[in-house]
């Protein structure tokens, strides 16, 4: 491994650099540490131990391959390497019995999906080198990773015959957890960069862009914009032949014509490719000019087509296959192009060619790929040859003699796609024994194919044997379909494990199950599972990720997830957009989501959409789309319905409607429902529905918030019907809550009659029952009542009591409880300031405290302070002191506006002699409207002006 050729074994040449300190002036720069270096040389030397498979994946050019050789010089620098081509039978590999295991050494496998096909590399072949301790090494690009797995899922539950291969192959890729390379280098590895000495890597670091550090060293993104700027017309700088040529390579190598391709094929490729672009009218170039320019080296790197080994041959440079393959909006391969690859393919391209037409369903050309090597006997060929055929004319008479003679022959595939034909035709238990045949042979579908078919007979105990033996054998359906089975009967503790590895061998619904699971339960690991299966089109779980995105403030990931799930026609995903974008303005396209939403029957977006278009003033639609919500099972919905009815006096209409959503169990339209009987005097029936209401106390809250609404809308008698109800029962909040609105309405007697029910139960009836015995001059027992609320925490309470304690000479008592208080209520940091006052050592902490409240108080309260001193007259208090404390909140009240406060500010002045700025003050009394300062104004401006006595 210390002396591997790494350009030779698939690294990118580097293109050259613009300046000096290129190192050595080798084609690769120096290697920069990437972010998984750690894992992929900590999994190496567990490899090395006792044999394994690492295994690294990610776009082309992202660096997989020098990071993997890297990584094995680094750590297996003794180890002997093993690169076979990508035609070689590995099953040559495999050690015979009473060989010795492998003694250092490393498979390479760069560029995996090149291996996974027949007489490749299968889960059994990588089980037994493992097991005698050869350390396999491979890279696949993503793309190919993601046609195996979507080939492998349209596997059906009969086998889906053509499809073997890549569930093959993506059984290989289940026995291993990939290191992904990232394409965009971390911002850690970029600082590396920017450290290294060699100035292409300086250049790579200062104009990579929105490209890779490794991409632009490959001078991929380049290339594909040189071949896209060829496809314009010689006259405008194009070179359109030689695009033709490349986008044939291109073609030739998607569907598996890998390697060398001939010049002979090129030229018949292209021709379609070159009409497809324009044609005659680009004046396109001669062929010989087109192959040169396009076989033209570029920034030191590649060039579009690469030299062959053989003479005349050529091949495309791979970035731009993978861009093609990666680009969504790319045309499908022409006709022309397989049928050309076919023609000049030999032995060891056809069985490619063959097997890519039938992973892509292009079941024709699958025919007449693997006819030839089918009717030379090879029996692989035999089986996909059939497989193709049965796909188009579905016609198991045609393809039964020729797979009979290979399934007993003891083709275990044979086996499989036989039970698969005799199914078509109805013998069902020949097919069940040629299934179990391959299942025990191993085929892990038709182990699920027996499953299906003991289930559909009743045998639910056999199906669940087979069912686990596919599941065992790493089938992903069947992995995912016994964690349903489980689920259904309540084995949850048994069931999530298999969830989980159905996820993890690519099962889409079980990436949802299992995300959704580990969401529920808080699991930080449950958004990649769900991300997985969203992007491989699982709607709901799009959905659910919006929603987390939704709730963690992020919402533009939100708004990404719920529109690609809407678009998908997922009703919730529609509803949730459509309140997004209402909620930042955007509510004429939410309401766009509301009605797609609606059409699908989404309850709650019928209700959405009658919102908005009841905002928007169409009255008659949104009565509509209420009452189709309701219908749906959205009680709000009515009530709302019978708000716009009523809206429109029909009486009728409302109350029928009030009246489905109270049966349908909203407390809101059961309250207006009550409303509407009692002003239409049926109070008999409205008093059941409320009884009916009082027995949750969430709905006790909303019949309170209701009562207090009525009185506000000018109907009193309901409020008083509702909460007199409520109290007869027993409820103590509406005994208090009914003694508040008689004391609102001007009835005392009636309040205190049920303030005193409430009072010995309820803290605020004991402070309200205070008050009002306060009014009338029941000081004392005002006082026992503030004492039992304060006892029971009401703060209001015990600062009511502590007024009291100081009006009754106790100011001890008093000053405790002011303390407790103080820091909340700026009235108790009044009080207790004016208590500390009057003491000789009190002044200093007095002003903290009348600090406090001043910070706190508006003018009305500091001047109702400051009256307050001078209204509670006592002979023994120094007139003095209270002087300034009067001027002290009379200052306060007036820096806050206060007029008479500006007035009676300026006769405390003017009273101290201070004419300058008590003149000051009584023109800003003025100047706010009060005419009593301008008399004293006028005398005060009068004795300024007067000239001193002699």
């Amino acid at each position: 491994m210390a002396d591997a050729d790494l350009l030779g074994l698939g690294v990118h040449r580097a293109r050259a650099g613009d300046g000096e300190g290129d190192g050595d002036g080798s084609a690769l720069p120096p290697y920069i540490p990437r972010d998984v270096d750690a894992q992929v040389r900590a999994e190496l030397r567990a490899a090395a131990e006792s044999g394994g498979f690492v295994l690294l994946t990610g776009d082309s050019t992202a660096g997989k391959s020098r990071t993997a050789l890297e990584a094995a010089r680094a750590v297996l620098p003794g180890h002997l390497l093993l690169a076979p081509p990508w035609d070689a039978d590995l099953r040559l590999l495999r050690r015979a019995p009473g060989e010795p295991a492998y003694d250092r050494h490393v498979l390479w496998l760069d560029d995996l999906h090149y291996y996974l096909r027949p007489g490749g590399l299968d889960p059994t072949l990588l089980t037994s080198l493992t097991r005698d301790r050869l350390v396999i090494l491979a890279t696949l690009r993503d793309e190919r990773y993601d046609r195996l797995r979507d080939a492998a899922d349209d596997v059906s539950g009969e086998g889906g015959p053509g499809h073997m291969a890549a569930e093959t192959g993506l059984r290989v890729l289940n026995l291993v957890e990939p290191v992904v390379v990232r394409r965009l280098w971390s911002t850690a590895e970029l600082a590396r960069v920017a450290q290294a000495d060699d100035s292409r890597l300086h250049e790579a670091h200062v104009r990579h862009g929105i490209h890779g550090i490794a991409e632009y060293l490959a001078a991929g993104p380049e290339l594909l914009a040189v071949w896209r700027r060829a496809e314009r017309s010689t006259a405008r700088g194009g070179h359109p032949r030689a695009a033709a040529l490349v986008a044939a390579a291109v073609d030739l190598a998607r569907v598996g014509m890998i390697g060398d391709l001939p010049a002979a094929l090129l030229n018949e490729a292209h021709h379609h490719h070159l009409k497809a672009l324009g044609g005659a009218a680009l004046r396109p170039e001669s062929y010989d000019d087109a192959v040169t320019w396009a076989s033209q080296v570029r920034y030191g790197v590649a060039s579009l087509l690469m030299e062959g080994e053989e003479e005349g041959t050529k091949r495309p440079f791979d970035y731009l296959v993978d861009s093609v393959a990666r680009d969504p909006d790319a045309p499908h391969v022409p006709e022309s192009v397989w049928l050309a690859a076919l023609k000049y393919a030999d032995d060891r391209t056809r069985p490619i060619v063959a097997q890519v037409a039938s992973i892509s369903g292009r079941w024709a050309i699958a025919e007449q790929g693997w006819r030839p090597l089918a009717e030379a006997g090879d029996e692989e060929a035999i089986v996909n040859y059939t497989s193709a055929v049965l796909f188009q004319r579905m016609d198991p008479a045609e393809v039964e003699p020729l797979l009979r003679p290979v399934a007993e022959a003891g083709h275990p595939v044979a086996q499989l796609n036989l039970a698969g034909v005799l199914k078509m035709r109805g013998a069902d238990e020949e097919a069940a024994r040629w299934w179990s045949k391959a299942a025990e042979a191993g085929v892990v579908v038709a182990a699920f194919s027996l499953y299906t078919h003991c289930r559909a007979r009743g045998d639910d105990e056999r199906a669940e044997t087979w069912l686990r033996r596919a599941a065992e054998g790493g089938y992903a359906t069947a992995m995912a379909t016994l964690a349903a089975l489980l689920h259904t009967r309540g084995e949850e503790a048994e069931a999530e494990p298999w969830w989980q590895a159905a996820a993890t061998a690519g099962d889409t619904e079980a990436m949802y199950v299992h995300g959704h699971q580990l969401r529920l339960r808080g699991d930080d690991g449950a958004e990649p599972w769900l991300r997985r299966a969203a992007e491989r089109g699982h709607v709901r779980a799009a959905e659910i990720l919006g929603r987390a995105a939704d709730e963690r403030g992020d919402l533009t990931q939100a708004e990404t997830w719920w529109r690609a799930a809407a678009e998908a026609a997922d009703a919730e995903a529609a509803n949730q957009l459509g309140v997004l974008l209402s909620r930042r303005g955007d509510r004429a396209e939410g309401a766009t989501w509301y009605a797609k939403a609606a059409e699908s029957g989404h309850e709650v977006a019928m209700f959405n959409l009658a919102a908005w278009l009841s905002d928007e003033g169409d009255v008659e639609a949104a009565k509509k789309w209420y009452r189709r919500s309701g219908e749906a099972g959205n009680a709000q919905a009515f009530t709302n319905l019978g708000a716009l009815l009523g809206d429109e006096d029909d009486t009728a209409g409302a109350e029928a409607a009030w009246r489905r959503a109270a049966e349908a169990g909203d407390t809101t339209g059961c309250l207006n429902l009550i409303d509407l009987l009692i002003c239409d005097g049926r109070a008999d029936e409205a008093q059941p529905l409320l009884l009916g209401l009082l027995d949750d106390a969430d709905d006790m809250d909303e019949i309170t918030t209701f009562a207090v609404a009525v009185q506000s809308w000018g109907r009193p008698h309901v409020t008083e019907a509702i909460l007199r109800w409520a109290a007869e029962t027993g409820r103590i909040d509406a005994t208090h809550n009914l003694g508040s609105h008689y004391y609102t309405q001007g009835m005392p007697a009636e309040a205190e009659h049920w303030w005193r029910v409430s009072a010995p139960e309820f803290a605020a009836s004991a402070y309200n029952l205070g008050i009002l015995l306060s009014e009338r001059g029941d000081v004392e027992e005002a006082a026992s009542w503030w004492r039992r609320a304060a006892e029971r925490g009401h703060r209001q309470a015990s600062l009511a009591l502590a007024d009291r304690l100081l009006e009754s000479g106790r100011p001890e008592e008093a000053e405790g409880r002011l303390r407790e208080l103080a820091g909340e209520f700026p009235a108790a940091a009044f009080a207790l300031g004016l208590l500390l006052l009057d003491r000789p050592d009190g002044r200093t902490e007095a002003e903290y405290w009348w600090q406090q409240a001043a910070e706190q108080a508006d003018a009305d309260t500091a001047f109702r302070w400051a009256s307050y001193i001078v209204e509670r007259g006592d002979e023994e208090r120094d007139e003095e002191r209270d002087r300034e404390k009067v001027e002290f909140w009379c200052r306060k009240a007036a820096e806050a506006g206060h007029p008479r406060a500006a007035l009676n500010l300026g006769g405390l002045l003017a009273g101290r002699g201070q004419l300058t700025e008590a003149e000051s003050w009584l023109a800003e009394a003025v100047r706010r409207g009060l005419d009593d300062a301008a008399q004293p104004l006028a005398a005060v401006r009068e004795f300024l002006a007067s000239p001193p006595s002699s």
